[in-house]
């Protein structure tokens, strides 16, 4: 297996972006052993079915991977406090 494609969405990305160097740092090579390992996070429930999170200190990764087409969508990401209650907002506008 030569590795699965990591795709951005845009918010997330835009979040990452505004991050102090370090917690940036540490939140691309996460997202990077995805890559290798993309069950490396936890099966979220719920209304979150589908997606996975990923703990990195006090930050959460929200993903879904495809084994199809050999890809994780880093969905969102953000600070452990808030980032459940902003996901709901980002699904209920995405759907």
């Amino acid at each position: 297996m030569t590795g699965y494609r990591i795709r951005y969405r845009p918010e997330a990305a835009r979040l990452i972006a505004t991050l102090p160097p370090e917690t940036k740092r540490l939140l691309r090579s996460a997202i990077e052993a995805l890559r290798v390992n993309p069950e490396k996070g936890t099966d979220l429930v719920g209304e979150y079915l589908g997606y996975r999170s990923l703990h990195v200190r006090r930050y959460r990764v929200i993903y879904r991977w495809n084994e199809l087409t050999s890809s994780v969508e880093v969905f969102h990401v953000g600070h452990r406090r808030d980032v459940y209650e902003t996901l709901r907002t980002l699904l209920s506008g995405s759907t």
